[in-house]
């Protein structure tokens, strides 16, 4: 304890002296980062504990099956991956709900028998059953109870698989839904939060899966945590690419460069741990790909991408011919984009569209930046001054692009005629996961046989969110029915929770050397913190600079999300 009290020290001591990170000396930055980083690796013994209801994943599944369960009079562990919780729900948008407070305040009458209809429709081959349950209590079961946890719904727009609005917002992004879930979850004395843990495997015994076998990602410590029952919220695969590709969907043919635009923990961990316990995986070759993405340009591993939209732009091929009706929903311009062979293809756009470019998915996005890193950014956007000039740079026939701006300028609302162009290519983006492990009613996993799985539960992007959004996925059909299916497990794991007899085997080991897998979103932020010039103040006014040691310390600091999100 005399080298973890040394280092608490030397943090206090050189805290209060720094006002703002950017303009730190470098070397008295590193210093601070450093012993912030090795003082969580102190003082922890062996943790061996037990609990009702473990759940793996602290993402929007995860916390609705923490609160439910905890509701329930459950004894709760959370474990998740990373340092925070939220999951990729604190970067998403919206939530589809059918017949809410909300749409009725608004005027908008909406019914779970029409809802149900469209929804099979636009999925193609969605899970009737549960389309069918999540239409006629998502009212109830979502709206009302976020509603309830202090959640504002603001906003409901309209979307091309519904023909009445349903798409739900908050005054921002789904991290004003994640915010007030976890605020809850902290306040609950029967929730206790495990982070920078991984979940390595499932303990079983006489057919029944008693626990975890968990590792510390900060310290290499190995543990294990026992439950009554066990839910798996771990979300998708979409960020590993040899599970994306090995499961890729036929006839689309194969992407010639697929970017990575999942979540940073979405790697299918969930996946193999219930594959290890017999469950039966369904429909994993049902993703959903954008087709909208461009290299991150400040991702290190040139995997990584970032979602683009602009109103005012064609897609033109490789051969210069514009492919498909820039208006026509997702689904019809992925179909479209699929067919080629290669999926390469450009967007094209000039002065006017270059002010209408979007661009989503990291949060040093700006309009300084989208215009400094990417419009001008010559390893993204090909630049010319005319028609010729741009089809002798992207090697294609001046005739056709013409041909192409032609037909595009007859039925747009604004012309591609404002000088300079621009083009961006465009690549397949990884982005969520429509299948997974089989569940039933009460959201228990079920085995190779159709066999229930004693004391194994499934929740949210895990399972594909049950079958939900069938072959497409919907405007924010993923949020809401993890929330729903999260519930329904975290109800049924409470009533589960029955632990073995006899005396169950302890095994607890911990590494000394610091393991630096456990602080991805340490430096994330502290990136955003350098690249925006704020403060340390900014996060560190109320609470040490240091890993927070309180559920309360995690309430105060809970609010310094919004300065990324």
């Amino acid at each position: 304890m005399e080298y973890c009290q040394l280092l608490n020290n030397c943090i206090s001591a050189v805290a209060p002296g720094i006002t703002a990170l950017p303009n730190m000396p470098k070397y008295l930055a590193a210093i601070v980062i450093l012993l912030t980083l090795l003082l969580p690796a102190c003082g922890r013994g062996p943790i061996t504990s037990q609990a009702d209801v473990i759940i793996v994943g602290a993402g929007i599944a995860g916390l609705a099956a923490a609160l439910e369960a905890a509701d329930k009079g459950a004894e709760v562990i959370v474990l998740d991956a990373n340092s925070v919780g939220g999951g990729h729900a604190v970067k998403a948008g919206g939530l589809a709900m059918v017949d809410t407070a909300l749409q009725r305040d608004k005027g908008i009458k909406d019914s779970p028998e029409l809802a149900t209809q469209e929804l099979l429709a636009w999925g193609e081959d969605a899970n009737p059953e549960w389309v069918k349950r999540y239409a006629e209590d998502s009212g109830t079961e979502v709206y009302d109870w976020l509603v309830k946890l202090g959640v504002e719904f603001k906003l409901i727009l309209p979307t091309p698989e519904s023909s009445i609005p349903r798409f739900h917002f908050t005054k921002g992004t789904a991290v004003h839904v994640v915010l007030p879930m976890l605020r809850e979850a902290l306040k609950q004395p029967n929730i206790r939060f495990l982070w920078s843990i991984n979940a390595d495997a499932l303990l079983l015994a006489e057919d029944r899966v008693i626990g975890i076998q968990a590792r510390n990602l900060r310290t290499g410590g190995t543990f294990q945590l026992y439950g009554g029952s066990i839910v798996l919220a771990t979300g998708g695969f979409q960020s590993n690419i040899d599970l994306v590709t090995s499961h890729w969907r036929e006839p689309r043919s194969s992407p010639g460069r697929l970017l990575i635009g999942s979540g940073q923990f979405a790697n299918g961990s969930g996946y193999l741990l219930a594959a290890e316990a017999g469950a039966q995986l369904q429909r994993m070759d049902h993703q959903e790909t954008f087709v909208n993405g461009i290299p991150d340009p400040r991702d290190a591993t040139n995997t990584r991408g970032l979602t683009v939209t602009n109103r005012q732009a064609m897609l033109i091929s490789e051969e210069g011919n514009r492919f498909v009706d820039e208006a026509l929903p997702s689904k019809d311009i992925e179909k479209a984009v699929f067919a080629q062979v290669q999926q390469k293809f450009w967007m094209v756009f000039d002065t006017d569209g270059a002010k209408k470019l979007g661009v989503r998915g990291a949060a040093w996005l700006n309009t300084n930046s989208v215009r400094d890193e990417i419009i001008n950014n010559p390893a993204l956007i090909v630049t010319a001054a005319n028609p010729e000039e741009l089809a002798a740079k992207l090697g294609i026939t001046h005739t056709s692009l013409l041909n192409s701006l032609q037909t595009y300028n007859t039925s747009a609302r604004k012309l591609i005629s404002n000088p300079p162009l621009y083009a961006l290519q465009l690549h397949p983006l990884t982005r969520k996961s429509m299948g997974g492990p089989a569940i039933n009613k009460n959201a228990q996993v079920l085995s190779t046989t159709g066999e229930v799985i004693p004391g194994l539960y499934a929740a949210g992007e895990l399972t594909g969110v049950a079958g939900i959004n069938g072959s497409y996925g919907g405007s924010g059909t993923f949020l809401g029915p993890s929330v729903y299916i999260g519930r329904i497990a975290g109800a049924a794991a409470a009533a589960d929770s029955s632990f073995p007899t006899g005396e169950l085997e302890v095994i607890s080991t911990e590494k000394s050397a610091l393991d630096l897998d456990g602080y991805w979103h340490y430096k994330v932020a502290h990136d955003v913190v350098y690249a925006n010039q704020l403060d340390c103040d900014s996060c560190h006014k109320q609470t040490p600079m240091a890993e927070v040691a309180s559920n309360q310390q995690l309430l105060t600091r809970l609010q310094t999300c919004l300065n990324c999100h």
